[in-house]
Formats: C-alpha cells, structure tokens, sequence
C-alpha cells in the first residue's frame, strides 16, 4: 500500500533536520513518507497532494497557505525539549537566576514557558541580541543558539533544539487513521526510560560520593560545621562532635541555635567570613575560620572550621622541624675553624661567648674572611641550634624578588604568586637564627621593613593584613664600611644602630700569615678526597709566595687556588703554578719576572760551566719525558759525555729550580712549563730558531 505523505515546513534548516531526524528515532518514516520543504523553496517544491503539512510556528501560517493544494490539512507542531538534553538543567540548583538565550523574543519566551511547564523552578530571564538581563546571572540555557549567549555567562546548558511532542505525533497518526501510533508511542517510552535509569545510576553514584565525602572530612584534623541559609546544621564531622561533646544528641537538621552550646553559637556569629580569629572557650583557645558557601552566585549557608591552637602551634612546629631536616641547617661548628694568629683568636674568643645570647650580632670584614662560616658557628653554639638557620644573601637576589622571599605573600599579591601563597625566610627562621649575609646591598625599601622587625619582631607578609610574630636571632654580615654608607645617605642610620649591637671585625688573610700553612693543607686533603687522588705538597718558594701574596680575596681565593692546583699539580706545586702569578692570557709568569728568574739561572749555569748539559736534558725531556738511565743514553747520542752521578746532581738542580718534574720509579722526568720559559727565554737571547746551541 502507498505510504501517506506527511510534509513539514519551517522557515530554518535546523528544524526540519531536526524533524526528519525524530521521525527516523521514533519508527515514523516506516509509516509514512517524509519531506521537508523551506518557506523559500515553496515557489518551486510543490506540496504533494493529499499530504498532511506541519508548520514549524503558527506565524508561517498565512504565508504557507497560497502553496496549499485544495483541500490541504495544515497543523502546528507542538514542541518540547529532549529528555536526553534536560540533565544539565537538573543540575542548576533551585532559585538560581539563569538567562533563557534565543534568537528571537517569541522563541525565548516560547522556551521559558516550556520550561515552567517541566516543574524546572529557575529565575528565568529571556534573552535574545539586543535584549537587556541582569549583569549578576551567570548560567545561560539555550536551545542550540550558543552563538548568542553574552560572552561574560561563565556556565552555558545547551539542552539542543526542541523536538517534536507525543500530542502532535497522535494528531498525524489519527488524521490518516493509521493503528501504528501505540508502537512509536513505545519508542518514546524508552528514551524516556532510559533517562530514568540514568538518574537513578547518578542518584547512586551521589549517595557514594556523598558517603566518600563525609568520610573525608571526618578524616581531616579541623572540626566542621556546615549550616545552611536558615542556620540548621547539614554536616558536623566526627572531630566538632569530640570537641562540642555532643554525642548521642541529634544535630544534623536541627537549628544551630538549639543544639549547639549557647557561648559557642555566639562566638560562632561574632566571627566574621574568611577571618581566621582567636577565641576563648571552655577555657581553651581555639582558631576559628567560617566561609560563607555560594553556588552558582546564590547563598547556600557557612562552613565553620576550628581547631585547638594548641595543635596548631605543634602543627608549625613539626613543619618547621620537617624544613629544618630538609637543609636550613648550620653545618660548621666552632671547632671546624682555626687561626693561630693572635687577631683570629680574638676573634674566636669573642664569637664563642656572644653566642650564647640572643643579641644581634654584625660580622664585619672583606669578602672571603669566612663571615658566613663564624655564623653558622654561632648559631650552633647558641640555645637555638636545634632550630632553623637560614641564610639570606642581599646580593644574590634582585630587589624585585628580594621582599617576597624575605617576608613571604598571601595567594593573589601579585601576578603569578604561588596559589595558597609563600612562607618568607623571616618565618621559617622562627625560633632558629637568620643570617642576613651583604646587608650593605639592601635597597631602601628593604632597610625601612628590616628595621621595623628587628625593632618589633613581628613581619606581614606582601599582599597579606595580618601580622605574624617571630622569634628570631639576627646575624648580619657586610664587607661594607657601613658608616660612610650613612655619611653617604645609602645607609639607614637607624637600622645601623639595631644590627652593630654585638660586633665582630674578621681580620683579612694578609694578616693572618700564620694561619696560611694550615688553611692550605686543610684544602688540599680536601680537594685530593674529593678528586680521588693522592695529597700533594707546595715547594718551598711557593708557600713562601703564598705567604707574601696580598689575598684580595681572603679565605675564599686561597680555596679556590689549591682547587686549582689540586687538578694541575703531580706530587708538588711550583711557584710558576700558582695561578695568581701565571698570566692570565698566555699561562706564563709576569714577564718582567720571568725575565729576571731566567737571567739568575742562566749566569748560574754559565758560571758553574754546564750550562751546555742543562739545556740539552731540558730539551730532550721537551721532546718526551723519560727516565734517568734513558736520558743518559739520549746525551751521549748527542756526543756528551755524563757520568750517571753527574746527570743525577744536574737533574736535582733542575728540579729544585721548578725547570723539571721528576716522577717516582718509573715515572721518568718531565720539563715542567718553566723549564719551557726558559728555553724560550735562551731563543730569545740568542736570535736563534726553537733549539738553543751553543
């Protein structure tokens, strides 16, 4: 039998996709021959006679009927929204103000309407382009039209375009007399079904979620409360009862007023929202915190946190415990530094009794004296040396930086801050001792916010309205003279006063002479461990340097040239290996030096009248270092005849002038870069090419 025709027109596209589409889901176009024709396509699409037409709106109704053939039955399609697509709705909570978004005022309106009608309890506001709403809402629902949605709506619910309903489906059903329409009202049944076991799995998956939550937060250290707008309690977790002794009463539901003890409700009202504040009660001090609970821009109640201050404090203490193993630890002690000289041991003297105190102490000195060193000394012969010690270096941290790391910030201070916010130095320092190495770099802002901890001992963070007391030891250091600064204006005079109680001025290495020879072996058994290699010594000439040497740089520079010399040096270290008298560009001692060493040696040489041999095994141990037996061999290849007690005693002059390196056993003997220079030095005395004759 021919099927019936059943024609829908619309004035969009998206209708009659969406119609077509429905009529496939729900088994229609297997009783029924389906078209779809546009308002604009009427003039040149015919309307099949004795089809049954279906209007998207009833305003296409005047325009529709001139296309009609005689005798034409013309309906409008009732519309209502997919089950499918409702479940975001199902999630606004109830009251909320939410914007209605469509392309036209009929529509919008059309859809609020729906909506009311599905028992959806929203502020609905209809919203087309051009319309005004509310600036507060911030959930938009829309049936497709998204394009439309005004861009600062922060949640949008698209719930799709609407579908056709059962009412309309029956209408065309019983126009053509046709017995099937039981059989697609069955299909519409089991989306319908299918929605409801989906809800009902949901509904499960809350009740675990809910139950997961609730152990949570009986798990965690706080005690909570939550009320709602009405102050009835919702949730009290395991720890508030413990705290409120209210076991074995009902709460959960109950007004807050009514179960809870009366004093406490009334500290509970008295604290404002997100002010953490200290209160008093049965004779206990507690921290009390409450928020206030918005969903989807409504009021929905508070949330109350408190806690025992007593737990808090063990609580900062254990985490600065857990900083304080993880580094912000003194590693030297007093018995880690020596001097034999009589300014050191002053020094030492002092150190060791103001370390008992509490008192600031300002290391005074030049750079590389070991200020940093006689700090951590002092900090772990103080009573807080099981405490913190952080060290902080104005130098090596930009201004920018400087004050947050100091002082710490709140979450939000400023673009990019940690979320959560920063603990400062001053605060992990707590109880412990702060070293504040090169104050005399600290800018002017700095200064101001130094002198007003170190006269109230109390810090606030950047960004933050709270202040948080410290109790802390400060150890300043400077290399400085800190009273010109002042003369100069660079310097607060002030916070000069406050650091220079208890001073100490380190004497520079220059005059500690004595101290020289120890310093040095102590470096080289370390750097020979930390190198995996055998000690080494210096020649008599080179301490004797090291001793005359001006040390610029103090302890540090005599470090960093035994490192050096730890990588370059055999068994003994050399005058010309020392780097501050090796030039800088060309590895060469001074030449004016070089000079006058070669001139020495060479009128030496020259009077005791083996000048000839001494150049001939250095030039031999250029070409390749060997042994005393092979060298002996090599000369007399060359026409010179040396006794092997000869040789002997030449290569220990040679030696003992830093010209040779001889090795042990069968190490043989090598020229050294000395030995090199003089070579050169005879070349260029003599004109000639890179060989020296005589």
């Amino acid at each position: 039998m021919e099927k019936k025709t059943v024609t829908f027109i619309a004035k969009m596209d998206e209708f009659l996709h969406s119609a077509v589409s429905q009529c496939v889901e729900l088994g229609v176009s297997d009783d029924f021959h389906i078209e779809g024709i546009r308002m604009d396509q009427l003039a040149y699409r015919p309307i099949a006679e004795g089809s049954l037409v279906v209007l998207s709106t009833s305003m296409i109704e005047s325009f529709v009927e001139p296309y009609l053939p005689p005798g034409t039955k013309m309906i409008v399609a009732k519309r209502m929204f997919s089950y499918q697509n409702l479940r975001g709705m199902l999630e606004i909570p109830k009251g909320v103000k939410v914007l209605l978004v469509s392309d036209t005022p009929e529509t919008a309106q059309d859809n609020i309407d729906l909506i009311r009608a599905a028992g959806l309890d929203f502020d609905l506001y209809p919203y087309y382009p051009g319309a005004e709403y509310p600036k507060d809402i911030e959930i938009a629902v829309t049936p497709g039209e998204a394009e439309h949605v005004p861009p600062h709506i922060r949640k949008v619910v698209d719930i799709g375009f609407r579908v056709i309903d059962l009412t309309t489906w029956l209408a065309i059903y019983t126009h053509f007399d046709n017995d099937n329409f039981q059989k697609m009202t069955m299909r519409t049944l089991q989306s319908l079904f299918f929605i409801t076991k989906e809800l009902n799995n949901e509904i499960q998956h809350a009740h675990l979620l809910s139950k997961y939550l609730e152990a949570i937060v009986n798990g965690i250290e706080d005690a909570v409360i939550a009320f709602d707008e009405e102050e009835i309690i919702r949730f009290v977790n395991q720890k508030a009862v413990d705290s409120l002794n209210l076991h074995g009463a009902q709460i959960v539901g109950e007004k807050s007023l009514a179960c809870l003890p009366s004093d406490f409700y009334e500290l509970f009202m008295d604290c404002g929202e997100n002010e953490d504040i200290l209160v008093d009660w049965a004779n206990k001090t507690y921290f009390f915190r409450k928020t206030h609970i918005f969903m989807e821009g409504r009021f929905l109640g508070s949330l109350l946190l408190f806690r025992q201050a007593v737990e808090i404090e063990k609580l900062e203490h254990d985490y600065r415990m857990r900083l304080y193993n993880k580094g912000l630890v003194a590693k030297y002690q007093f018995d880690d530094i020596y001097g034999e000289s009589p300014s050191f041991q002053k020094v030492l003297q002092i150190a060791r009794k103001i370390a008992r105190s509490n008192s600031t102490v300002l290391l005074l000195g030049e750079t590389g004296t070991g200020k940093e060193l006689l700090a951590q000394a002092i900090h772990n012969a103080s009573p807080r040396r099981r405490e913190p010690f952080v060290g902080v270096n104005f130098a090596a941290i930009s201004e920018s930086l400087l004050e947050s790391e100091l002082f710490g910030y709140e979450e939000g201070a400023f673009t990019g801050a940690r979320k959560g916010g920063h603990i400062g130095w001053f605060e992990l320092a707590h109880k412990g001792t702060i070293f504040l190495d090169e104050i005399g770099d600290a800018s002017g802002a700095i200064q101001n916010r130094l002198l007003r901890v170190l006269q109230e001992r109390q810090i606030m963070r950047v960004g933050g309205n709270k202040v948080i007391p410290t109790d802390i030891r400060v150890i300043a250091a400077t290399n400085q003279d800190l009273k010109q600064m002042i003369e100069e204006g660079t310097f607060r005079a002030d916070l000069y006063f406050r650091l220079n109680i208890l001073p100490i001025h380190l004497p520079p290495l220059r005059k500690r002479q004595e101290d020289i020879p120890w310093l040095v072996e102590r470096f080289i058994r370390r750097y020979a461990y930390d190198l995996r290699r055998p000690p080494f010594t210096l020649s008599k000439e080179a301490m004797k340097a090291m001793q005359e040497y001006e040390w610029p740089g103090n302890i540090r520079e005599l470090e960093n040239v035994i490192e050096y010399l730890a990588h370059v040096v055999e068994e003994e270290g050399y005058v010309y290996q020392l780097p501050f008298m090796v030039d800088q560009e060309n590895g060469s001692i001074e030449h004016d030096e070089c000079e006058a060493v070669c001139e020495q040696l060479y009128e030496a040489y020259s009077q005791r009248g083996f000048l000839a041999e001494m150049v001939a095994v250095l030039q031999e141990l250029k070409q390749e270092g060997s042994g005393r037996y092979a060298l002996g061999e090599q000369l007399q290849a060359q026409g010179m005849e040396i006794s092997s007690q000869q040789l002997r005693y030449r290569l220990k002059l040679l030696q003992n002038d830093e010209l040779i390196q001889v090795g042990k056993g069968r190490q043989g003997s090598k020229i050294s870069s000395k030995g090199e220079q003089f070579l050169r030095y005879l070349n260029r005395r003599n004109g000639r090419g890179d060989r020296h004759e005589l």
